[in-house]
C-alpha cells in the first residue's frame, strides 16, 4: 500500500519485511473478529500495510521518502536545546514490541489500531 513511498525497494526486501512482520505481529490477523469478514479483512490488511511500512523505514532508512524515524529505537524523551534525547529502556518483552512501534508514523499508525481493536477491552457489539 505505502511502496510508492519508498526508493528503489525490490520485492526480496518487501518479502523479509513482511516475514519478519507477519513472525512479530501475527495476531493481528485476529484482531476485529466480530465485524462483517470484509470490514474485518480491510481492517487487517490496513494495519499490516503499516506494519509493513514500519518495518520496511527500519530496515532500509535510506529508502524511505519523508519519513521521519528514531533509527529504530523509541524515545522516552527529548529538549530542542542543548540537545539531549533520551531512549526509552526496552526491558520487558510485552512492552517493547509495542513500544517500538513508535519509532516512526507508520509505527504509530498500527499502534493506534492495535490499542483501539475492540479485543483488547473485550468491547464487541
Amino acid at each position: 500500500m505505502f511502496k510508492d513511498k519508498f526508493v528503489d525497494l525490490t520485492d526480496d526486501q518487501l518479502m523479509s519485511a513482511l516475514q519478519a512482520v507477519n513472525a512479530q505481529f501475527s495476531g493481528v490477523y485476529s484482531l476485529w473478529s466480530f465485524l462483517p469478514p470484509d470490514d474485518a479483512r480491510a481492517k487487517r490488511e490496513l494495519c499490516i500495510n503499516y506494519l509493513l511500512a514500519w518495518k520496511l523505514v527500519q530496515l532500509y532508512p535510506e529508502q524511505a521518502m519523508g519519513v521521519a524515524g528514531t533509527g529504530g529505537m523509541p524515545i522516552g524523551s527529548k529538549k530542542a536545546g542543548p540537545i539531549f534525547i533520551k531512549y526509552k529502556n526496552m526491558v520487558r518483552q510485552e512492552e517493547s514490541t509495542l513500544a517500538m512501534l513508535t519509532t516512526n508514523q507508520y509505527g504509530i499508525e498500527a499502534l493506534t489500531m492495535i490499542q483501539s481493536a475492540p479485543e483488547n477491552y473485550m468491547v464487541f457489539a
